[in-house]
């Protein structure tokens, strides 16, 4: 049973039973998820966080979140001295343009990503335009949809890793400008359609990303790869969430109109959270090889794909089977309610000693004491992941990957990373800084999951180090769209044992930013 035909016949289930909805899911980008994850954090009531993007009707259970994240007084307050009319409402506190009737909503808005940026050599620049449209229908049915068109000339190592792979890093297929050679053309969309029939269960079928942990990266499922079509199934019992989701994988060489390689992912994540003290859980997902070259090309799925429960897929199918088999752990410890732990465990094969471990902290709100209008964040995380993590014998077929890119951590595996990031906002007014460093063996742009030859690999390694020093300052202009204007510093290092490249970006520019683009590798 071919997957999009499973999904064709999922969406008709749900059209016919259609009762009126509200069920949005909160942007991924990072300030939607401090700003969450502070609130919950403060809460003593049971809400699994683990899987994002997080359903809004879930968080407003505990918490009003729409008056924290989008500040009504400060509405209030500008329109007791400016005129309220619909250039200021849709500027820079509602959304552009709001159609609210009985049992429908619909909401739409432009989005932008405008930038220049300039070393001592070159200039760079990024040029998106995008619309968003999401919307209700009663209290059952949301959707959403995006489509963003980009044109760009990256800096140098963007654009070296970009070509070698034919992607951009998380937003799709490249091609190159026929009057510009430098300059990349991509494009990107996305969609979903949230159905809640129950209180206990929520169905989501679209084309998106999904992020599994509460940290910078995620060592089991990321959004740092590009969106890919999925249906999803969660269901909530007391303090127990279980998510089960069925994706579609493609990887492609030599040009984005050559065959596209597709495989498919199911996965399965339990998890339990003691009155917000702390939250655990199993995570099993299984990449499975369903493109068969030698019968054309051909998609064939295996029964147990359609498996719903955690742990029989992995026990069908074993470690070291055809299938790529990741198994791990999460989990989270609220410390106080302004300070929070988190880790992951990734198993691969423990056999050949596969394994990705992550461990960090996050501190909230460490000025208001102090500063009525100001909050500070505070996160620290360590990554570090063992040779082949993530990769299997049939490459492409079966690499945990989409579209050329990893779909757990940006550098693939066989490496170290600690991050530090500390962000505090004053009123609209954003300071960002944020440190990374990361150590790979690995000489080529291409990640090491790739590697046809391990032996090869081993024997032409050489530890790159590269860091980022980044500090960005920014003015929110309206918070429904994070449309914020900045200006940012990036210090780029790498060092090998045969040299030192050291590079200062500097980097302004207007952009919506709902979705994290992930350039610091």
């Amino acid at each position: 049973m071919k997957l999009t035909n499973f999904l064709s016949f999922t969406i008709l289930i749900l059209i016919s039973k259609i009762v009126f909805s509200q069920q949005q899911f909160m942007p991924l980008g990072n300030f939607y998820e401090h700003e969450v994850s502070y609130e919950i954090n403060k809460k003593n009531v049971a809400i699994n966080t683990a899987f994002k993007p997080i359903l809004k009707s879930d968080i407003i259970k505990i918490v009003k979140i729409d008056s924290v994240l989008y500040d009504f007084e400060r509405k209030d307050k500008f329109f007791k001295k400016h005129k309220n009319n619909w250039f200021w409402r849709a500027l820079m506190f509602d959304d552009f343009i709001t159609v609210e009737k009985e049992n429908f909503d619909l909401y739409i808005n432009p989005l932008f990503y405008v930038e220049y940026a300039k070393n001592n050599i070159n200039t760079y620049n990024i040029n998106t335009r995008g619309i968003e449209l999401k919307g209700n229908i009663g209290k059952k049915i949301s959707f959403y949809s995006s489509f963003r068109e980009n044109q760009a000339k990256f800096r140098s190592y963007i654009y070296a890793w970009s070509w070698n792979r034919l992607v951009v890093p998380g937003q799709g297929a490249l091609k190159k400008n026929n009057k510009n050679k430098e300059n990349f053309d991509f494009s990107s969309s996305s969609a979903y359609l949230s159905y809640t029939p129950y209180s206990w269960l929520n169905i989501q079928i679209g084309q998106d990303k999904n992020f599994i942990g509460e940290g910078y990266r995620s060592l089991l499922l990321s959004d740092i790869s590009s969106n890919y079509p999925f249906a999803k199934f969660s269901f909530t019992y007391k303090s127990f969430k279980y998510v089960t989701m069925f994706t579609e994988f493609q990887d492609f060489s030599g040009a984005y109109y050559d065959y596209h390689t597709k495989k498919h992912g199911a996965f399965n994540y339990l998890s339990y959270n003691h009155k917000n003290r702390f939250e655990i859980g199993l995570f099993e997902g299984v990449i499975y090889r369903t493109t068969d070259t030698s019968a054309g090309y051909s998609n064939k799925f295996k029964a147990d794909f359609f498996i719903p429960i955690i742990g029989l897929r992995t026990g069908v199918n074993g470690f070291d089977s055809e299938h790529n088999v990741l198994a791990g752990i999460n989990a989270k410890i609220k410390i106080i309610k302004s300070i929070q732990t988190y880790g992951q465990i990734a198993i691969d094969d423990p056999k050949q000693g596969k394994f990705a471990y992550q461990a960090g902290i996050k501190a909230f709100d460490l000025l208001h004491a102090y500063l009525k209008d100001a909050n500070l964040y505070f996160q620290a995380e360590y990554n570090i992941a063992k040779p082949r993590t993530y990769s299997h014998k049939n490459l492409k077929y079966q690499t945990w990957s989409h579209y050329n890119q990893e779909l757990a951590h940006p550098a693939g595996s066989d490496f170290k990373e600690f991050f530090v990031n500390a962000t505090m906002h004053y009123k609209t007014f954003f300071v960002d800084f944020r440190y990374n460093n990361l150590t790979l063996n690995n000489k080529s742009t291409f990640s090491e999951i790739y590697s046809t030859d391990f032996n090869t690999y081993l024997s032409i390694v050489k530890p790159i180090n590269i860091t980022h020093n980044t500090i960005t300052g920014g003015y929110i202009l309206n918070k429904r769209t994070n449309l914020q204007f900045y200006v940012s510093v990036d210090v780029r290092t790498k060092k090998t044992s045969d040299f030192n490249e050291n590079n200062t970006f500097i980097m302004f520019g207007i952009k919506t930013s709902l979705n994290n683009f992930y350039y610091d590798f």
